[in-house]
Protein backbone atom coordinates (compact mmCIF):
# COMPACT_ATOMS: atom_id res chain seq x y z
CA UNK A 1 0.00 0.00 0.00
CA UNK A 2 1.24 3.44 -0.78
CA UNK A 3 0.67 6.59 1.26
CA UNK A 4 -2.28 7.70 -0.87
CA UNK A 5 -4.09 4.37 -0.39
CA UNK A 6 -3.46 4.52 3.35
CA UNK A 7 -4.86 8.06 3.53
CA UNK A 8 -7.91 7.01 1.52
CA UNK A 9 -8.59 4.06 3.83
CA UNK A 10 -8.11 6.29 6.85
CA UNK A 11 -10.76 8.71 5.55
CA UNK A 12 -13.13 5.82 4.84
CA UNK A 13 -12.69 4.31 8.31
CA UNK A 14 -13.17 7.73 9.94
CA UNK A 15 -16.39 8.20 7.96
CA UNK A 16 -17.74 4.79 8.97
CA UNK A 17 -16.50 4.84 12.56
CA UNK A 18 -19.23 4.48 15.16
CA UNK A 19 -21.84 3.27 12.69
CA UNK A 20 -24.29 0.84 14.29
CA UNK A 21 -26.72 -1.75 12.91
CA UNK A 22 -29.55 0.78 12.69
CA UNK A 23 -27.62 2.62 9.97
CA UNK A 24 -27.08 -0.64 8.10
CA UNK A 25 -30.78 -1.53 8.38
CA UNK A 26 -31.71 1.92 7.07
CA UNK A 27 -29.20 1.54 4.24
CA UNK A 28 -30.71 -1.81 3.27
CA UNK A 29 -34.21 -0.34 3.15
CA UNK A 30 -33.03 2.81 1.38
CA UNK A 31 -31.33 0.87 -1.44
CA UNK A 32 -34.41 -1.36 -1.73
CA UNK A 33 -36.78 1.59 -2.05
CA UNK A 34 -34.46 3.61 -4.29
CA UNK A 35 -33.15 0.76 -6.44
CA UNK A 36 -31.49 1.87 -9.64
CA UNK A 37 -29.95 5.09 -8.34
CA UNK A 38 -26.26 5.75 -8.92
CA UNK A 39 -23.80 5.91 -6.03
CA UNK A 40 -23.83 9.70 -6.05
CA UNK A 41 -27.62 9.92 -6.19
CA UNK A 42 -28.03 7.42 -3.36
CA UNK A 43 -25.58 9.34 -1.19
CA UNK A 44 -27.50 12.58 -1.84
CA UNK A 45 -30.77 11.01 -0.70
CA UNK A 46 -29.38 9.35 2.45
CA UNK A 47 -30.09 11.47 5.51
CA UNK A 48 -29.14 8.99 8.24
CA UNK A 49 -25.37 9.03 7.58
CA UNK A 50 -22.97 11.33 5.76
CA UNK A 51 -21.40 8.84 3.34
CA UNK A 52 -18.67 9.71 0.89
CA UNK A 53 -18.50 7.90 -2.44
CA UNK A 54 -15.45 6.05 -1.16
CA UNK A 55 -16.99 5.06 2.18
CA UNK A 56 -20.26 3.99 0.53
CA UNK A 57 -18.50 1.73 -1.99
CA UNK A 58 -16.22 0.38 0.73
CA UNK A 59 -19.16 -0.52 2.97
CA UNK A 60 -21.12 -2.12 0.12
CA UNK A 61 -18.06 -4.17 -0.78
CA UNK A 62 -17.69 -5.37 2.83
CA UNK A 63 -21.39 -6.25 3.06
CA UNK A 64 -21.23 -8.23 -0.18
CA UNK A 65 -18.00 -10.04 0.71
CA UNK A 66 -18.91 -10.95 4.29
CA UNK A 67 -22.45 -12.33 3.96
CA UNK A 68 -22.32 -14.22 7.27
CA UNK A 69 -21.56 -11.01 9.16
CA UNK A 70 -24.18 -8.92 7.37
CA UNK A 71 -26.74 -11.69 6.85
CA UNK A 72 -29.81 -9.43 7.09
CA UNK A 73 -28.33 -6.63 4.97
CA UNK A 74 -27.98 -6.71 1.19
CA UNK A 75 -26.32 -8.12 -0.80
CA UNK A 76 -26.23 -5.29 -3.29
CA UNK A 77 -25.66 -5.34 -7.03
CA UNK A 78 -24.43 -2.50 -9.22
CA UNK A 79 -26.11 -2.91 -12.60
CA UNK A 80 -26.92 -0.45 -15.38
CA UNK A 81 -25.26 2.38 -13.43
CA UNK A 82 -27.46 1.84 -10.39
CA UNK A 83 -27.54 -0.06 -7.10
CA UNK A 84 -30.08 -2.80 -6.38
CA UNK A 85 -30.79 -4.94 -3.35
CA UNK A 86 -30.40 -8.48 -4.72
CA UNK A 87 -32.72 -9.85 -2.06
CA UNK A 88 -35.46 -7.75 -3.59
CA UNK A 89 -34.95 -9.09 -7.11
CA UNK A 90 -37.66 -11.65 -6.41
CA UNK A 91 -40.07 -8.77 -5.87
CA UNK A 92 -39.01 -7.34 -9.23
CA UNK A 93 -39.76 -10.69 -10.89
CA UNK A 94 -43.15 -10.87 -9.16
CA UNK A 95 -43.93 -7.32 -10.27
CA UNK A 96 -42.99 -8.04 -13.89
CA UNK A 97 -44.99 -11.28 -13.89
CA UNK A 98 -47.99 -9.48 -12.41
CA UNK A 99 -47.75 -6.79 -15.09
CA UNK A 100 -47.48 -9.44 -17.81
CA UNK A 101 -50.45 -11.30 -16.33
CA UNK A 102 -52.52 -8.11 -16.35
CA UNK A 103 -51.52 -7.39 -19.96
CA UNK A 104 -52.47 -10.92 -21.04
CA UNK A 105 -55.81 -10.73 -19.20
CA UNK A 106 -56.58 -7.45 -20.96
CA UNK A 107 -55.61 -8.98 -24.31
CA UNK A 108 -57.83 -12.00 -23.58
CA UNK A 109 -60.79 -9.78 -22.71
CA UNK A 110 -60.30 -7.79 -25.92
CA UNK A 111 -60.13 -11.02 -27.92
CA UNK A 112 -63.32 -12.31 -26.27
CA UNK A 113 -65.05 -9.01 -27.02
CA UNK A 114 -63.92 -9.19 -30.66
CA UNK A 115 -65.16 -12.79 -30.97
CA UNK A 116 -68.51 -11.89 -29.40
CA UNK A 117 -68.91 -8.95 -31.79
CA UNK A 118 -68.10 -11.18 -34.75
CA UNK A 119 -70.56 -13.83 -33.53
CA UNK A 120 -73.25 -11.18 -33.21
CA UNK A 121 -72.52 -9.94 -36.73
CA UNK A 122 -72.57 -13.49 -38.11
CA UNK A 123 -75.84 -14.24 -36.35
CA UNK A 124 -77.36 -11.09 -37.86
CA UNK A 125 -76.18 -12.10 -41.31
CA UNK A 126 -77.62 -15.59 -40.84
CA UNK A 127 -80.93 -14.14 -39.67
CA UNK A 128 -81.01 -11.81 -42.69
CA UNK A 129 -80.25 -14.70 -45.03
CA UNK A 130 -83.06 -16.71 -43.48
CA UNK A 131 -85.43 -13.81 -44.02
CA UNK A 132 -84.36 -13.41 -47.64
CA UNK A 133 -84.62 -17.14 -48.31
CA UNK A 134 -88.18 -17.19 -46.92
CA UNK A 135 -89.32 -14.79 -49.64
Amino acid sequence: MNIQQIETEKRIIENLYGMDMSVLDKLDLHVTINGGLSTEDLIKTIEFHNFTVESFKYLIDKINRHRATYNTIGPFLFRDNGWYNIRERKLDVIKKLTEENMRLKKELLESKKYINERNTTLNQIIDNLKLVSNY
